[in-house]
Parts: structure tokens; C-alpha cells; sequence
């Protein structure tokens, strides 16, 4: 990773809400899975081999950070959702089937852009800038002529 992008991701993470830091996440497993499927259709099992314990790592850090003391039943949906991930990606890896790993990678994304609609400020454009001063063109009373008058003043 080029020193660009970690500071990119740094400052990613850094103004992330608590939701943000879960999208990063998930982005982070999609883009191991991805690499792990190209590489697997490649045959470069090292680089497969490191995507998947990369993705394994996400997982852990995604299940280990339910809080089932806020909400019991959401957190058990998720739990079961990343053992079930964990299940497939392995099972993936076992047989190298790469259907199996493209369904996770459909199956993630559709669980990031649902996070993504519970945090609106994450694609939140920048608040624009103050107004700037208005000008108006005024016509004098004759029709004759053109003051400008600053509607701020």
C-alpha cells in the first residue's frame, strides 16, 4: 500500500462514525474476497491463502464488536451471518469453487449498502460555504441609468 493510501485510510477511519468504521470493514472483506477469487482463478494460492486470513481477521474484528446488551436479537442475526460467511469462505477455499466465494462477495454487499442507509452522513456532501454578498441591478425611477445596490448593506 502506497504511503498515499494508508494516509487516505487513516484519515478514513479517523472521521468515521462508529457505523463508518463498520463500512470500512466491510469494504476491506469485499476487496479480500475479490483478490482471494482472482487469485484462486489464477492459481496463486499464496496470495489467495493471505486474502482469506486478511478476511477471516475482518470477520473476527466484525463479531467480536456486537453488542448484544443494546440489542440481543440483532447482534445473534449478525453473529450467525459472519459464521455463516466464515462457513462459506472456508468451504470456498477447501474446494476452490469461486461461486461460492462470489455469492459472500453479493451477499456482503448487500449487507454494506443497508449499513450505509443507516449512516447518512457518510456520504454526506460537505456543508457549502456562506453566501456570498448579493448584488442587484436597479433601474432609477426615469428608466435611465443603472445604480447597483449591495442588498447586504
Amino acid at each position: 500500500m502506497t504511503n498515499k493510501a494508508k494516509d487516505y485510510l487513516h484519515a478514513a477511519v479517523a472521521g468515521a462514525s462508529p457505523v463508518g468504521l463498520v463500512i470500512l470493514l466491510y469494504e476491506r472483506l469485499i476487496v479480500d474476497l475479490t483478490r482471494a477469487l482472482a487469485a484462486m482463478e489464477t492459481g496463486k494460492m499464496e496470495a489467495r491463502v493471505a486474502a482469506l486470513n486478511h478476511a477471516y481477521l475482518i470477520l473476527g474484528q466484525l463479531q467480536g464488536s456486537l453488542d448484544s446488551g443494546k440489542a440481543p436479537e440483532a447482534a445473534r442475526t449478525q453473529a450467525l451471518f459472519y459464521s455463516v460467511a466464515r462457513g462459506k469462505i472456508f468451504e470456498a477455499h477447501l474446494k476452490s469453487d469461486g461461486k461460492v466465494l462470489e455469492e459472500q462477495i453479493a451477499l456482503l454487499n448487500d449487507v454494506r449498502a443497508a449499513w450505509e442507509q443507516v449512516d447518512p452522513g457518510r456520504n454526506a456532501k460537505p456543508p457549502l460555504p456562506p453566501p456570498l454578498p448579493i448584488t442587484a441591478a436597479l433601474v432609477d425611477q426615469d428608466g435611465e441609468g443603472i445604480s447597483l445596490l449591495n442588498a447586504s448593506a
